[in-house]
């Protein structure tokens, strides 16, 4: 695993300070990482949603942000899957997995 990381609270501190603190389980249930083969995010309590990208599709990833949120987009090659959202994340966070992104398809 190349990166592995939850959303920062910063991300979506207005839903953590309007639900007094129990938006904590959501992002403790939120995974984005990067292996040797793939892009992954896990989110949800009761019902998941997992999107996963292979890295040999993977064209770019580029962290975009908006307020104090920033949300990476995957772009594939050749437009096989579109270009996927993920995040929210922190901008350093967003950051980071966009490199690890990389990366990874470098090596």
């Amino acid at each position: 695993m190349l990166f592995h990381e939850h959303p920062t609270r910063s991300a979506r501190f207005g839903a953590f300070a309007a639900t007094l603190g129990a938006f904590e389980i959501w992002r403790r249930r939120t995974h984005f990482v990067v292996t040797t083969h793939r892009v992954l995010a896990f989110r949800g309590l009761v019902s998941r949603d997992q999107q996963e990208i292979p890295l040999r599709l993977v064209a770019r990833a580029d962290a975009r942000r908006s307020g104090l949120a920033s949300t990476v987009w995957v772009a594939t090659v050749g437009g096989a899957l579109g270009t996927q959202p993920m995040g929210p994340m922190g901008r350093e966070q967003a950051e980071a997995f966009a490199e690890a992104i990389t990366r990874a398809r470098a090596a």
